[in-house]
């Protein structure tokens, strides 16, 4: 399993890198977010769909770049308009933007206690967690002889309320093809507990990550990708790649001895050997 994270780049450039990925069999891109000047990851990845029919794109976002509801529905988009490919890697590092939730009760902006940040983080993921299992399989019925386009008893109002984030739902769009799109983090954040793939660092972070029963990536930076190491983990994460003529050499040279062959119709979370995304549904107050 060999997944890349692309370096801040042009669109042009990251449309053209995913492309090549896509056609050396690699798995999944990771696409950067650094800051809200930046290009909006969830587009590129949209754009890069047509152009890259197999390879699963994972936008980078952070918990304090929008509101739970928003991440919920461009990512579930996201996932309907690639037939199953998207993921998200959470980026909980500390914020250098915000946002607040749809009641405006709390901001990241200056927020810098280590727990706090982790707790929001928690409950970010708990709202978009929510509203992804608010339409159950089988919600859209979409039958014109009745009238009936979906099915209201499959409908639920989430209303989540956490102590950082309250969102009332439910998502307005049906359940997604994967039912909850992969879940991307780094080994050591809050949200690895929730991940289905992990990102270690260091062969040291592998055996830890591999406990929680998640796919585990090694990460291989820069030039030590020419020549992965042997490991435990389930594959590898490039990273640090920003020389046009070292990613030639990764994409030409490495990545087809790395990579699987795979039907290229499948869902991501079926490429990655993930089992499926549950139905999972708790009244929320007031429900």
């Amino acid at each position: 399993m060999v997944a890349w994270r692309l370096e801040q780049a042009p669109v042009r450039a990251q449309l053209d890198l995913i492309a090549a990925l896509d056609a050396a069999g690699a798995d999944a891109a990771l696409l950067p977010c650094e800051s809200l000047a930046s290009p909006d990851p969830i587009l590129i990845a949209g754009a890069a769909s047509r152009r890259a029919p197999s390879i699963g794109l994972v936008p980078t976002l952070m918990p304090w770049l929008q509101p739970p509801f928003h991440t919920a529905r461009a990512l579930g988009t996201l996932d309907a308009l690639t037939s199953g490919r998207a993921g998200w890697f959470v980026d909980t590092a500390a914020p250098t933007f915000s946002s607040t939730d749809d009641t405006d009760r709390w901001n990241a902006s200056g927020v810098t206690d280590d727990l706090a940040l982790e707790q929001a983080a928690d409950d970010y993921l708990a709202a978009v967690f929510a509203l992804w299992n608010s339409w159950e399989p089988g919600a859209l019925v979409a039958d014109v002889a009745r009238g009936q386009y979906v099915d209201p008893a499959k409908v639920h109002v989430t209303n989540h309320r956490g102590d950082f984030f309250s969102v009332r739902g439910p998502l307005n769009m049906p359940r997604s093809p994967q039912g909850r799109p992969v879940v991307f983090a780094a080994s050591g954040s809050g949200a690895a507990a929730v991940a289905d793939v992990v990102i270690a660092a260091t062969e040291a972070d592998v055996d830890g990550a591999q406990e929680a029963g998640c796919r585990v990536l090694l990460e291989v930076r820069g030039e030590a990708a020419l020549a992965p190491p042997p490991t435990a983990a389930d594959g590898y994460l490039v990273t640090g790649v920003a020389d046009g003529a070292l990613a030639g050499q990764l994409i030409h040279g490495v990545l087809p001895a790395l990579v699987e062959a795979r039907d290229p119709a499948t869902l991501l979370r079926d490429r990655l050997g993930l089992p499926e995304a549950r139905f999972a549904w708790t009244p929320g107050e007031n429900a």
